[in-house]
Formats: structure tokens, C-alpha cells, sequence
């Protein structure tokens, strides 16, 4: 089901040296089964269950989902990924506060557009030994109890395979084991993917045992059970350990066999008929319920039971109620009370201003709105198409990109001079002009590549922001923004003529540098501040994107580097006609603004 294929990860913490939280790890998993992944901190054991779980990308290599790549799967591809296939379970639990246990795990349906099953729901609490809990809030409950909702929201979907982030980190060791009983049940019938430090329980639970040291899999061992040779109700184990069934009557060639066996040793030998004390033993001994040994051996191709798959892989999109999005925002809103403040002003003004205008615009919406945006000094708006595709539940809503006569019905109806933008092929800039993309490390915030293309007059970029340098004059040039200077200021710039590195200190000196675009070389006539607000999503320059503060400021970023101007490059007019040869899309292929 999930495949890794050389995976490798940098990170560049500020001032230090370039660290591999994953170094070429490759990895197959079964459909089933429970995986422990250990390691000493900072070995890449986390980084690598984020990668696999899409919550971090990787900078190279696969992960392959079902027969199907993840290589060119976008924010939301990942987002979807999560949503159909993972439950996660985090050391600090994520569970919403403002929620109640119940409403908390029906809001993992409710994600998938599903409707929350109180039957389904209450049944799952009872199995993780909460019945009666469901009204309860997160913060009248216990550690473990956490926890246990938690799993129940990571179950409610039905997911394939359960990643669990140091699940029992926070508990003491005997709400662990619970936690970890529970894990184990699950993996009869779904792949459990578990981060841990602690090997003992980690040899007592694991199918599998995969060990990492600075990036790389140093160890990956599978559990193996030995039967005891049987000896007319005498069970040798190994050289050290036997066991007598109950109601053996011992022959004397039982007793010949065990005084044999007690010659045999160097200790004294303690016999024991003591159950509590028999149990910790077979605990400590890894002798299992049916007195199997259970012993670990490297890990081989006939261990990882794999299934065929075609590729073909349907995702569910995440879909919020919008009552629930409201609630958790005026949770987040009741620890920041200037903001409560603000906000209640400025939706006051807002709806004010709004209302006003539809009530003077009622016999003709459209017209009023567009001159609203206009009086209101919008720098701008992006426009996408979708079609409807499908019927009743089974609808979705499937993107097509705008094509010519939807361009020139936007300009028509709106009177507005709208550019189009065009997509980029081979769109990456470090596959060509940035020296070195690991200089941004573990950011979520710099460009690597070239959001889309656009062209217009000098008039048209004017209206975007403050130009340093010139317009294009011919269609050799090209006009950057200083959002995509800036990555070049944070990376270094490459010199195609001697492939060496030239220090980038300011969008000045991007001027007249060539940047190579599908194999053609444009020069940088201009850098154009579109006004792009980078230190807003500074909180992103991490690894860990993983609460849902930071999760929701993701998502505004990458709506803003997918619809805004901030990652496109200005042609001249007429740019589009002129290299209509497949190295820029059609308009067919995506939006104007």
C-alpha cells in the first residue's frame, strides 16, 4: 500500500550546518501489520512519518500511495491524501477544545463530506472505553483519555493505515500499554505506523522494528515465532528455558530431560507456579500467549506482503462545515481580545458597507459589486473555472482553467482589462538559476519555482506595485516580482554561462542577470514589488506545520502563491503569440486576473 523509494530531506537551521533528516530512505510497508520506527532524537524518525503522511515535503525521491506517485501532488493533493487514507494520533493529542469528545470525532466525517453517525460515533467511544464521555469537554478529561479520543477520531473514517507521532510520550507507562493494547488490535486489520523511544514496548508490540541513525535506516527487523519442540507435555524453548503444561504427569524420562537440562546450566535454576509472576516472565522472555518465542530477524521481501495496484487512487477533498470553521475561529478569537475587538468593528463596517451597496444595487448586483471592488481600491481579483461533473452525492467539481471566449466574456460584462496567465511547463527555477535550493531549508514560505506567466503594458504592471529597473521592451526581457528576487537573495544566483554561484544581496542586483526558462534565457529588465507580506507567514519557516493555526496559515499561503500576482513573470504584449510552441500553456490551462 505505501512505498517509499530514496527519500531525502535537508534542513539548514539559521547559522548552522545543513543537516539529512532523511538520507535515501527506502522503505516498503504491508497492508497490515505494527511498525515501530525508533531512533534517537533528531535520527529523522518524525521527518520521515511527516513525509509519509504528506505533512512535510520531501526534496527528493517517492513516496507512492496504492500503485499511484505523490511527486506531483500539490498542498491540497496531500491535504486529500490525509483526509482518505491516514488517521493520525499526535503526542500532544490535537483535539479540539471548544468541541466535545463526540463532536470532535464526527468532525473527522464531517471532513470527508460524510454526515457524523451518532450511532458509528458512540459506538467508537465505547470501544476505546469512554462510553459515557461523549458530552464531556477535552479539558474535564485525563491524559489517557485524550488520547483514547484521539484514536477514536483517527478511526471514525475508517482509514488504511493509522501513523502514530510518540503516542504514549505523555502518559505514564500503564496508560501507554492500554494505548498500545489498543494499536495492536488495530493492526490485525490496518497498517499502524508508530514513532517511538521506548524499545521495550516497541519489542513487545512490533511486528516490525525499523531503526533510525542520522537520516538513514540502520536497522529493520521483523518479528519471527519459534514453536518449542514438544516433549510429551515438556516445551524446550531454547537452551535456557522450559515450560511444563498443567496436568503434565513428568515420566522418568521427563526427569532424565530436565535433569539434563539443569546440568546444563551455570546459575542457579528458580521454579516457578506463581501466574503473576509466570506472565512477567513470558513478558520479559518474549514468549508469547501460545508459548511461542518471539524472535527478531532482518527484515526480508517475503516479511512485506504487498499488493498490486494500478495507480488509480480517488482522494476525498476536505470540506468544513462553515459553522464549525466559524466556531473554532471565535474559539481563537476569545485568547486575543484586541483582535475580538477589531474584528467585531471591522465586520461591523463591512456588512454595513455591503448592505448599502446591495440595497442600491438591487437591479443590478453584478455591475454594483464590480464598481464596489473598484471603490474600495482592490488591487485586484483572480479567476478560476470549474465545472460541476457528476450528480447528487457522487458530484464534484472539476477544474478546467478559462479559456479564450470565457477571457473575452470576463472583459466584456466587467469592463475591466483582465490579463491572462499562462502556465510554465518546466516551471522550477532550481532546476536552472537557484544555486542552491537547501539554502531555504525547511521554509515553507520561499518560491522554487515559477508560479505562471503573464504579458500587458507597461500601464498594466504599473498597477501592481513599484518597479525597479525597466519595463520589457522586447520579448527577450522579462519583469520579476521581488517575492521570486527574494528567493534568489535567500539561495544565490547561478551563473548558466560558468555554473558558479554570484551572491544575491538585493533585488538590485537581480538586474540584467539571465534567468533560463524551458531552455530559453530571458534577461531581468525589472523587479516589481507587488507588496507580497513574507514576515506575516515567518511562523511557517519550520518544520513542524503541524497545529492547526499554522496548518490554516498553509493553506492562505499556498491560495495566495496560486491565484496572486506575487509568482508570475511580466512579458510584453503580444509575448504569448509570438512563443505559442508548447513551452507556455494555453489559456485553456488556467486563470486571469
Amino acid at each position: 500500500m505505501l512505498k517509499a523509494i530514496d527519500l531525502k530531506k535537508q534542513y539548514k537551521p539559521k547559522g548552522g550546518q545543513v543537516v539529512n533528516a532523511l538520507d535515501g530512505v527506502s522503505i516498503d510497508f504491508s497492508e497490515t501489520g505494527m511498525v515501530f520506527i525508533l531512533g534517537k532524537s533528531g535520527s529523522g524518525k518524525s521527518t520521515l512519518l511527516n513525509v509519509l503522511g504528506g505533512l512535510d515535503k520531501y526534496d527528493s525521491g517517492e513516496v507512492i500511495v496504492k500503485g499511484k506517485s505523490s511527486k506531483d501532488f500539490s498542498q491540497a493533493d496531500f491535504d486529500s491524501y490525509r483526509n482518505t487514507f491516514i488517521g493520525f494520533i499526535f503526542q500532544e493529542y490535537n483535539i479540539l477544545q471548544e468541541f466535545s469528545v463526540e463532536k470532535n470525532i464526527g468532525l473527522a466525517l464531517e471532513l470527508q463530506g460524510k454526515k457524523a453517525d451518532k450511532e458509528a460515533i458512540n459506538a467508537l467511544i465505547e470501544q476505546v472505553d469512554l462510553k459515557g464521555y461523549g458530552k464531556r469537554k477535552p479539558n474535564t478529561l485525563s491524559g489517557g483519555q485524550k488520547q483514547r479520543v484521539a484514536i477514536a477520531r483517527a478511526l471514525v473514517k475508517n482509514p488504511e493505515i493509522i501513523m502514530a507521532d510518540e503516542p504514549t510520550g505523555a502518559l505514564d507507562s500503564k496508560t501507554g500499554a492500554q494505548v498500545f493494547d489498543t494499536l495492536k488490535k488495530l493492526s490485525k486489520e490496518k497498517l499502524v505506523i508508530v514513532v517511538s523511544h521506548d524499545r521495550e514496548f516497541a519489542e513487545y508490540y512490533a511486528d516490525r522494528i525499523v531503526e533510525l541513525q542520522d537520516g538513514k535506516i540502520i536497522s529493520d527487523q521483523y518479528k519471527h515465532e519459534i514453536k518449542p519442540k514438544n516433549n510429551n507435555g515438556i516445551e524446550i524453548v531454547d537452551d535456557k528455558i522450559l515450560t511444563i503444561k498443567k496436568g503434565t504427569k513428568l515420566t522418568n524420562d521427563n526427569l532424565d530431560e530436565i535433569n539434563t537440562f539443569l546440568l546444563n546450566q551455570s546459575d542457579d535454576v528458580i521454579i516457578s507456579v506463581d501466574n503473576d509472576a509466570n506472565k512477567e516472565f513470558k513478558k520479559f522472555a518474549k514468549i508469547n500467549d501460545e508459548g511461542l518465542k518471539e524472535t527478531f530477524y532482518e527484515t526480508t521481501s517475503d516479511d512485506v506482503k504487498l499488493k498490486e495496484y494500478d495507480g488509480s487512487v480517488k482522494l476525498i477533498r476536505s470540506k468544513l462545515p462553515m459553522k464549525d470553521s466559524i466556531k473554532m475561529g471565535a474559539s481563537g478569537l476569545k485568547t486575543k481580545r484586541f483582535r475580538l475587538v477589531m474584528t467585531i468593528l471591522l465586520s461591523a463596517v463591512a456588512f454595513g458597507l455591503f448592505g448599502l451597496a446591495d440595497t442600491m444595487a438591487s437591479y443590478n448586483k453584478i455591475d454594483n459589486t464590480v464598481q464596489s471592488l473598484k471603490d474600495s481600491n482592490i488591487d485586484y481579483a483572480s479567476f478560476d473555472k470549474e465545472v460541476l461533473q457528476g450528480e447528487g452525492k457522487e458530484s464534484y467539481y472539476r477544474h478546467t482553467g478559462i479559456n479564450d471566449s470565457d477571457y473575452q466574456m470576463l472583459s466584456e460584462k466587467f469592463n475591466i482589462n483582465f490579463l491572462p496567465v499562462y502556465s510554465i511547463s518546466n516551471s522550477y527555477m532550481s532546476n536552472e538559476n537557484l544555486y542552491d535550493r537547501s539554502a531555504i531549508g525547511n521554509s515553507n514560505i520561499y518560491l522554487d519555482r515559477y508560479i505562471g506567466a503573464t504579458e500587458g503594458t507597461n500601464e498594466d504592471f504599473a498597477s501592481f506595485g513599484t518597479l525597479t529597473g525597466l519595463y520589457p521592451t522586447d520579448y527577450n526581457e522579462v519583469v520579476i516580482t521581488k517575492y521570486i528576487a527574494d528567493s534568489f537573495v535567500k539561495c544565490g544566483y547561478r551563473n548558466l554561462a560558468t555554473n558558479e554561484k554570484e551572491q544575491i544581496n538585493s533585488i538590485n542586483d537581480m538586474l540584467n542577470k539571465k534567468i533560463r526558462i524551458n531552455n530559453t534565457d530571458y534577461i531581468v529588465s525589472g523587479v516589481l514589488d507587488t507588496k507580497f507580506e513574507l514576515d506575516r507567514y515567518k511562523d511557517l519557516d519550520s518544520t513542524d506545520i503541524s497545529n492547526l493555526n499554522k496548518m490554516l496559515l498553509m493553506d492562505e499561503l499556498n491560495s495566495l502563491q496560486s491565484t496572486s500576482m506575487h509568482g508570475l513573470l511580466f512579458f510584453k504584449k503580444g509575448f504569448y503569440d509570438k512563443n505559442n510552441d508548447s513551452k507556455f500553456s494555453s489559456l485553456g490551462d488556467d486563470r486571469a486576473f
